[in-house]
This record gives structure tokens, C-alpha cells and sequence, in this order.
């Protein structure tokens, strides 16, 4: 998902804060600086500073009154986002909730920021767990992109999260005919090359993943491999993320050497990162584990998973799913070693 935000963050209508800065009061031109640079900061992964940019914006476009409710809505979305994309997603939620009545009011429900807030906010729901909450706001926005905004990128964006919904109910086939859907659309919407085409090609890789199928899932992380190198850059978190899943369609596939020199490098560039990416760092970790598992190679495994668990436990907002992985892994490989 944080992938989605680098995507979405160049689109004028989320930039037009700033643009008409220069005319505005001194207030509103430091909170305008603010915002740019907590969209720098977001940008470079700088999830701390980019919360600390926005909640400042925020404090102003607040003391300016009602005039500036929609400013503060979508200082509101962003910092909800950075929120989510650190890991702190019950914040992350609770930014996005206190934005959508706000931009409701200001904007109109059927505005393209206020859809923008409900698709990210159905986003937030799904990685609380929030199934049944992260449905509703989705298709609620789903709705409304069909009939005002059929060619905009956020369709897609919307679709992910309506496939990972589908996903998380083990509704699979759904979840893939959404996530097709998705790319689709990413493709029409934008450039081949584009961060969002890039998520997409990687929700539909997880997919097939899931349903056992490794060899159809290859190419697709491959794709989103290609792109990010592109665009999000070769030391980026979106990068070492499709490079930790890759190497999970690899063991999958029975090709372990080329499995354990992805995820290596996964686990590599996540270490390197620092804070913002502890929960992904668990997740590679988590993936490494189960292939020193299945390498028989106890210690490292043991090591590895341990190491998983305490990074998912000291986050903000605890990943009850990836925790459930962390800790079946754990189960295997005590079954597995030798007493």
C-alpha cells in the first residue's frame, strides 16, 4: 500500500495545496511549506518526519478556521497514510476517519479527494482487520469512481483494496477477478511503468501465489520487480518487498538457491532502512525463516523468526495476520528439528 501512496502523490488534485501558496496569508504559506515537506519526507520513506510535517500543517489550516477545513482534511489523509505506511495503523484509521466528515462537508461526498480518503481509508481498515468496515467504505467509493471518475488511476487503487478484502476472506477467485480488474485499469489510467501498474502486477502475483500457483505468479513479481527498480529506485522498501515475495514463489517452485538470493536481498535493504520499515523487515525475516526451514538449516531459521516476532510485536498496531504466519513458521520448525 505505501507503494500506491508514491503513486497517487503526484496527481494535482493532492497537490493543489501548495500551488497558490505564494497568494495566500503567511499561515497558510508555512503550512503550505509544511505540507510539501511532509510529502518529501513521505516520499523518501521518512514516515517520522513526514508525520511531524503534516501534523504541523495540520495545527495551522485548524487555527485558520473553517475557511481551511478542506486543507486540514487532507493534511488529515496524509498523515494517515504515513501513519499506515510506519506501521501504526489504528493512528492511521483514526486520521482517516476524522478527514472523511471534514472533506464530506467542505468538498462534497462526491468530490475526488473525498473518494480519495474513502478509498485510503478502506485500505486502513483491511490491514486492521476490519473486514466487514474496509468492504463497505470500498464499494461505497467503488460506486462513485464508476459513475464520475471511470479513467482515473484511483479506481485501481480502489480495486487492490476490494481484492485484498476478497483475499483475506479466502474468496480467491473473486479477489483475483477484482485484481485483474485493478491492473487494468492501472494500465489504462497511466504509464506502463508506473508505480501503481507496479502494485498492481504484485497484488495479482500474491494472488496466484496463494492458489498454489507459483509458475503464474513469477513473471508478474518479476514485472513489479522491473518497475520499482524503475521508478521507486534499487535500495526502496516497495523493491525489497516484491524481491521477499519473488523468493517465496521461487521455494514454491523448487528453485531454493535463486529463493535465498532474494530474499537475502530483501532482508539486506529492509535492515538498512531503519524506522518505517520494522513490520516490513518482519515479513522478509519471517520469509527467509521459512526457507532456512525448509534448507533444514535450524539455527538461522530459529534466529530469523524470533527475530520477526519481536519486530511485530513492538509495532504501534500489532499485524495480527503476519504474526499468525511468524507463529505457524515457529510451530513447523519445532516439529521439524531434531530433539
Amino acid at each position: 500500500m505505501s507503494s500506491w501512496n508514491e503513486a497517487m502523490r503526484g496527481a494535482s488534485w493532492v497537490a493543489c495545496l501548495a500551488i497558490t501558496a505564494a497568494a495566500q496569508p503567511a499561515p497558510q504559506q508555512d503550512a503550505a511549506a509544511l505540507y510539501e515537506q511532509g510529502r518529501k519526507a513521505a516520499a523518501d520513506h521518512d514516515y517520522n518526519e513526514a508525520e511531524r510535517s503534516f501534523g504541523e500543517a495540520l495545527k495551522i489550516w485548524r487555527q485558520m478556521g473553517p475557511a481551511y477545513e478542506a486543507h486540514a482534511a487532507t493534511a488529515l489523509v496524509n498523515l494517515g497514510e504515513s501513519r499506515c505506511n510506519s506501521g501504526n495503523w489504528q493512528l492511521g484509521v483514526a486520521a482517516l476517519e476524522e478527514a472523511l466528515p471534514l472533506h464530506r462537508r467542505a468538498l462534497g461526498p462526491r468530490h475526488i479527494r473525498t473518494v480519495y480518503n474513502l478509498s485510503w481509508l478502506g485500505h486502513a481498515y483491511l490491514l486492521t482487520g476490519s473486514l466487514d468496515r474496509a468492504e463497505a467504505v470500498l464499494e461505497e467509493a467503488l460506486q462513485v469512481e464508476r459513475e464520475l471518475y471511470s479513467h482515473d488511476v484511483l479506481i485501481g487503487h480502489t480495486l487492490l483494496g476490494l481484492s485484498g478484502v476478497r483475499r483475506s476472506q479466502q474468496r480467491l477467485d473473486e479477489a483475483l477477478d477484482l485484481g485483474q480488474q485493478g491492473l487494468q485499469q492501472a494500465l489504462d489510467a497511466g504509464p506502463e511503468s508506473s508505480v501503481g501498474v507496479a502494485l498492481a502486477y504484485e497484488n495479482v502475483a500474491a494472488l496466484h501465489l496463494q492458489a498454489g500457483r507459483p509458475e503464474r505468479a513469477l513473471p508478474l513479481f518479476r514485472k513489479a520487480r522491473f518497475i520499482y527498480e524503475k521508478t521507486a529506485g534499487q535500495s526502496s522498501m516497495p523493491l525489497a518487498s516484491v524481491l521477499s515475495q519473488e523468493g517465496l514463489a521461487l521455494m514454491a517452485d523448487g528453485k531454493l538457491n535463486a529463493a535465498e538470493t532474494d530474499m537475502l536481498q530483501a532482508v539486506d535493504l529492509l535492515a538498512r532502512t531503519g524506522t518505517g520499515g520494522e513490520y516490513r523487515l518482519a515479513i522478509a525475516e519471517t520469509n527467509l525463516g521459512r526457507l532456512r526451514l525448509q534448507q533444514r538449516k535450524f539455527a538461522d531459521a530459529d534466529r530469523l523468526l524470533i527475530d520477526a516476532l519481536a519486530l511485530e510485536n513492538g509495532l504501534p498496531s500489532r499485524p495480527a495476520h503476519d504474526i499468525q504466519v511468524t507463529l505457524q513458521a515457529m510451530a513447523q520448525l519445532q516439529k521439524a528439528r531434531p530433539r
